[in-house]
């Protein structure tokens, strides 16, 4: 009889430091507005989906998050109580913020 396929370990965090994120990981994202999946990919880069059908979301450049007010940003981390911050393009000058996030889970690649 064939060994069951362990769950993925999914942690919740206050905070997600975005260079610690490994290819294949994933990241939960809870907001009042709908759930976003990031599925990390090599340098920088990611897919996003969400089941908010107005979230703009796709390959996209993971650059970090903002504060829930969107005035502070905060490279490389993705914290519980701000927004997730992404662009479509590596020289892009604005980027594409999510709602407020009220949990934040990560969920390792498996091995």
């Amino acid at each position: 009889m064939a060994s069951p396929i362990p769950a993925p370990v999914r942690t919740t965090q206050q905070k997600i430091s975005v260079e610690d994120l490994k290819v294949r990981d994933r990241v939960i994202l809870l907001t009042a507005k709908g759930t976003y999946f990031l599925t990390v990919g090599k340098k920088g880069h990611a897919i996003l989906s969400s089941t908010n059908s107005t979230a703009q979301a796709g390959q996209i450049i993971l650059k970090g998050g903002t504060n829930a007010d969107v005035t502070e940003y905060t490279p490389n981390r993705i914290v519980l109580g701000g927004r997730l911050a992404y662009a479509f393009d590596e020289e892009a000058l604005e980027l594409v913020t999510t709602p407020v996030i009220d949990s934040l889970a990560h969920e390792p690649s498996p091995k």
